[in-house]
């Protein structure tokens, strides 16, 4: 976003020295420009998964529905699991007759095997056919192992990364 700092003055301050003809024109719109620039970089502050300290500063149920949105956009339907006597899933994601039950672990530290096994066995209770735990933190060995033993799938804060949406743009 530092970019914006610089690059929208700037196009601002070209377009209306030219059309306007004039240096003063020119910096008029380099201010405009300026002040746009403050004003995208707040919104996208503001707005909730735009980033990952966003993320970080998430419930436990609102990185539930970010995750839920994140699948739902990649083409999956998602429904919740209710929030007591869920056997460790938090969401069913359905794709292709596919089900996949998924564990969302919104952590300050590092997701131990806690987190796998309960996906693990929690999946089968489900009928899904594969386990998925999402974190905003990276995985212990010790979970990273037994994820690979049960064929879990384990998204963390790297490829979490990846999902933070970007700004979007709006029609004009």
């Amino acid at each position: 976003m530092k970019i914006t700092y610089l690059f929208l003055p700037v196009y601002f301050g070209l377009i209306a020295g030219l059309l306007g003809h004039g240096v003063w024109t020119g910096a008029a719109g380099a201010v405009v420009g300026g002040v746009l620039a403050v004003v995208l970089s707040a919104e996208a502050i503001r707005r909730p998964g735009s980033s990952m300290a966003s993320i970080d500063a998430m419930t436990g149920v609102e990185f539930e529905d970010y995750v839920a949105a994140r699948l739902r956009r990649a083409g999956w339907q998602v429904d919740f699991t209710s929030a007591t006597g869920d056997y460790g899933v938090d969401l069913i994601a359905v794709k292709d007759g596919r089900s996949v039950a998924v564990q969302c672990k919104r952590y300050g530290s590092p997701v131990g095997v806690a987190a796998v096994q309960q996906v693990v066995s929690g999946a089968r209770h489900h009928d899904c056919n594969k386990s998925i735990v999402v974190s905003n933190q990276e995985f212990t060995q010790a979970a990273k192992r037994l994820a690979y033993t049960h064929g879990c799938q384990l998204i963390g804060r790297k490829t979490l990364e990846s999902w933070v949406p970007p700004p979007a743009r709006r029609a004009v």
